[in-house]
C-alpha cells in the first residue's frame, strides 16, 4: 500500500499542474489537468454511452489520460515542436513500476489505449475519450471566452475539427450554440416559479 499511497500522492500533483496553453492565450488562473480530466472522464462517459461503447471503460481512459504530466508536465501545442518529451507510454510505465502488478497493468492499458485513439485500429472508447478531451477544450475556451477572453477562438475551432464520432461532432456543435451559463440562466429563471410550486 506504500506504493499505492506514493502513486496517489503523485495523481494529487495534477491538481497543482495548470493547462498550459491558457496562460499562453493569457487566461489568468486557468484550470489544472486534474479539473480538465475530471470533465474529460464525465464526457467520455456520455459519448460513449451515445455511440454505445463501453461508457466506464471510456470514462477510465479520460480520467487517466494525462497522468503522465505529472512528470513531463503540460506542454502546449506551440512548445512541442521544440521540446522532445518520452511517449506517455513509457512515463506510465516508469509511473507503475511499484504498484501491484494487476494493478499496474491496467493503468499502464489505460494510458496506452487513449493514446492510440487516432490510429486505425483504435477502440471505439479511445476515440470517445480522445474525443472528450477535444471537447473539454472547447468548452473550456468557450467559459473564458464567457469571462472576456477573447484569444481563445482557435481553441474552439481546432477543437471543433478535432472531434470524430458523429455524437461528438454534435456536441462540439451544440456547445458552440448554447452560452456557458445558460444552464444557470434556465435554473435562476425558474427558481421562484419551482419555489412555489414545491411549497
Amino acid at each position: 500500500m506504500h506504493a499505492v499511497a506514493k502513486f496517489a500522492y503523485e495523481a494529487g500533483q495534477l491538481q497543482r499542474l495548470p493547462r498550459s496553453g491558457w496562460l499562453l492565450a493569457g487566461v489568468k488562473n486557468p484550470e489544472s489537468v486534474a479539473e480538465h480530466s475530471f470533465r474529460v472522464g464525465v464526457l467520455a462517459y456520455v459519448i460513449a454511452t451515445l455511440e454505445g461503447a463501453n461508457a466506464d471503460r471510456a470514462a477510465a481512459l479520460g480520467l487517466f489520460h494525462d497522468m503522465p504530466e505529472t512528470r513531463i508536465g503540460d506542454v502546449p501545442s506551440v512548445g512541442k515542436p521544440y521540446v522532445r518529451t518520452p511517449p506517455a507510454q513509457d512515463v506510465a510505465h516508469d509511473q507503475v513500476a511499484e504498484l501491484p502488478p494487476v494493478l499496474a497493468e491496467h493503468i499502464a492499458a489505460l494510458i496506452d489505449e487513449h493514446e492510440r485513439a487516432k490510429e486505425p485500429t483504435a477502440t471505439p472508447e479511445a476515440r470517445c475519450s480522445r474525443d472528450a478531451d477535444k471537447i473539454d477544450c472547447l468548452l473550456a475556451a468557450r467559459e473564458y471566452q464567457a469571462q472576456g477572453n477573447q484569444q481563445v477562438q482557435p481553441f474552439v475551432d481546432s477543437m471543433s475539427a478535432a472531434v470524430v464520432t458523429e455524437t461528438g461532432k454534435r456536441l462540439a456543435v451544440a456547445a458552440q450554440e448554447i452560452p456557458p451559463g445558460e444552464w444557470w440562466a434556465n435554473f435562476a429563471a425558474n427558481f421562484a416559479k419551482n419555489s412555489e410550486a414545491a411549497r
